[in-house]
């Protein structure tokens, strides 16, 4: 019996930036799958952009004391300036500890408890409504996201479907909301070269004892779920500023091509559909609430070179609001360690 260990890399070093049309922004990442060669996950991220600057480390140990349960912690920190254009700037702190383990088969649940501290300014320019939200804020929330699983593996996946419920109460009641969202994925393999992915998504937000959602606290879409339009800047605006909104929605259609290439390549390719919309304006019924149908299509790429992994993608938006600004090419290079 001869068995053959060949040690490969577990770390991973990223940077990214995105160019559209308004402006630019940056992120650099840092991951590691085995730290302390004991298969615990180590992630860190910084991301830059005019008016936001953010970073998160987060912690996850797949099977705590060997109980095949997980354990996970995370720490975030952001700064927001947003004086020029509503005058206010605001800056949070929040630190989140939870577990995910399998309760019946295929069935998981994920409870967790986040503290978040923020801390809002204003100026004379402030409009009367953001004034209001002048102030430090504490919130302790609890989370928890019921899960079922029947994917035929977690990574490249290529049967199956993944479905999620998940919710955020407050415990500390401080302009407190309720968050809800749905998730569902599926796969299916046509052949070994298309793979079909189907997602959907959806998020609303509200808050309790008839307040309004802290603007800095409102649903925005994530960039992965509708390409082809900037980070932040979809939905609907007060003046100049994205405030998101109260509901958003998300549909994607992907077909995988992992065989589109010559293997010597080392190229994974993708060609896509995203939908989404994002609508609701609860402290304010004059502004548009942007309910609109937005679409793009598009083809993604991670082509693995000799420095490192480098992805890209290119989309065009079929439909958008007057209000949402679009980015036709996005890359991320990063190398291995």
């Amino acid at each position: 019996l001869e068995i053959a260990v060949e040690e490969k890399a577990t770390g991973e070093i990223s940077a990214g930036a995105g160019v559209g049309t308004d402006g630019t922004s940056f992120m650099f990442a840092v991951s590691e799958n085995n730290w302390l060669g004991k298969g615990i996950k180590l992630n860190t991220a910084l991301n830059v952009s005019e008016e936001k600057v953010s970073g998160n480390i987060f912690v996850n140990n797949p099977n705590y004391n060997y109980s095949n349960n997980s354990v996970f912690a995370s720490l975030e920190v952001s700064s927001t300036d947003m004086l020029k254009s509503s005058g206010y700037e605001s800056s949070n702190t929040g630190f989140s500890l939870g577990t995910e383990f399998e309760q019946y088969e295929n069935v998981y649940l994920s409870p967790s408890l986040t503290a978040m501290y923020e801390d809002i300014e204003v100026d004379s320019t402030a409009s009367s409504t953001v004034k209001k939200m002048d102030g430090t804020y504490t919130n302790l929330d609890f989370g928890y996201a019921l899960i079922f699983d029947r994917r035929n593996q977690p990574f490249q996946t290529t049967e199956g479907y993944r479905t999620s419920f998940s919710q955020v109460i407050p415990i500390i009641q401080d302009s407190s909301s309720i968050k809800n969202g749905f998730d569902y994925s599926g796969y299916k393999d046509f052949s070994e070269d298309i793979i079909a992915v189907t997602r959907f998504s959806a998020r609303t937000i509200h808050g309790l004892d008839d307040e309004d959602v802290r603007i800095t606290k409102r649903l925005f879409i994530p960039q992965s779920k509708l390409r082809g339009f900037g980070a932040g800047k979809v939905g609907p605006k007060d003046g100049t500023d994205w405030v998101g909104g109260n509901y958003t929605t998300t549909l994607g259609f992907e077909a995988q091509l992992p065989n589109l290439l010559p293997e010597s390549t080392r190229t994974d390719v993708s060609v896509f559909m995203d939908n989404g919309n994002i609508w609701g304006v609860d402290y304010n019924g004059a502004i548009d609430d942007t309910n609109e149908f937005r679409s793009s299509v598009g083809v993604s790429a991670n082509v693995f070179t000799t420095v490192g992994p480098l992805s890209f993608t290119l989309a065009h938006a079929l439909s958008k609001s007057t209000n949402d600004e679009t980015e036709a090419f996005n890359f991320r290079l990063g190398t291995s360690f």
